[in-house]
């Protein structure tokens, strides 16, 4: 589904309305979004973005905003990269035993090809952030409910591990949070028209598709057209 974004500072400001939750700082509420955010995990938290990187001695740093890697590919053919299996794809070049095909390995904040120099694209998902650095939140109110629990949620129990919160209490906040939680994700996770149609296409193919990965899955969502010969 199609997002608009604003800024966590008007997130904060919904969730300090509650009493309990006016004194937690701003770099807390951050931490917060970012772990619910990769908790969660629903690919509409997230932007998706693409860039080209230049590879060298077999190695290039990751954009600075990659959380996750979707998809990279050789910039030059055009032609999808696979995740490498060689259990030794770190070794010195001298040892290197090259592969038929192009592949990649992810490390740290870089990632390792299997040729030496080169030039990549990379397309990958991608918390933005707004002119004062702060991350950008899909602008949508089932995600601001259960962003709000789930700051409660941590909130709470570590005044309840301080003794200084009844346990009932704690009990409704972590109920609160399991239906918002549930909401935003099936918020998140709905199809709209377009979507649904390059989905259905997909699943009614009747002919193998071996090649998408390779081709970056552009024609995977097309509508199969059997020619009948008379």
């Amino acid at each position: 589904m199609a997002q608009t974004y604003t800024s966590l500072k008007v997130v904060v400001d919904k969730i300090k309305r509650h009493p309990l939750l006016q004194d937690i700082p701003f770099e807390t509420i951050i931490d917060y979004t970012v772990d619910f955010m990769r908790i969660v995990g629903v690919p509409g938290l997230f932007l998706d973005q693409t860039t080209l990187l230049t590879i060298s001695n077999y190695r290039a740093s990751l954009p600075t905003d990659w959380i996750e890697m979707i998809q990279v590919r050789d910039a030059e053919t055009k032609i999808g990269m696979r995740y490498t299996t060689d259990t030794f794809h770190l070794s010195k070049e001298e040892t290197k035993v090259q592969s038929s095909e192009p592949t990649y390995f992810i490390q740290g904040n870089r990632i390792y090809t299997s040729f030496k120099e080169g030039e990549i694209e990379i397309a990958y998902r991608a918390i933005d952030i707004d002119e004062d650095g702060y991350p950008l939140v899909a602008d949508n109110p089932k995600l601001f409910r259960a962003l709000e629990s789930y700051v409660k949620l941590q909130n709470f129990t570590q005044r309840f591990d301080m003794g200084k919160l009844r346990g009932d209490i704690l009990q409704q906040a972590q109920q609160d949070y399991a239906f918002n939680v549930g909401a935003c994700e099936t918020e998140f996770l709905k199809l709209d028209l377009g979507k649904a149609e390059s989905l259905f296409n997909s699943l009614k193919s009747l002919l193998p598709r071996d090649h998408e990965f390779s081709k970056n899955f552009v024609n995977t969502g097309n509508k199969e057209y059997l020619k009948i010969h008379r």
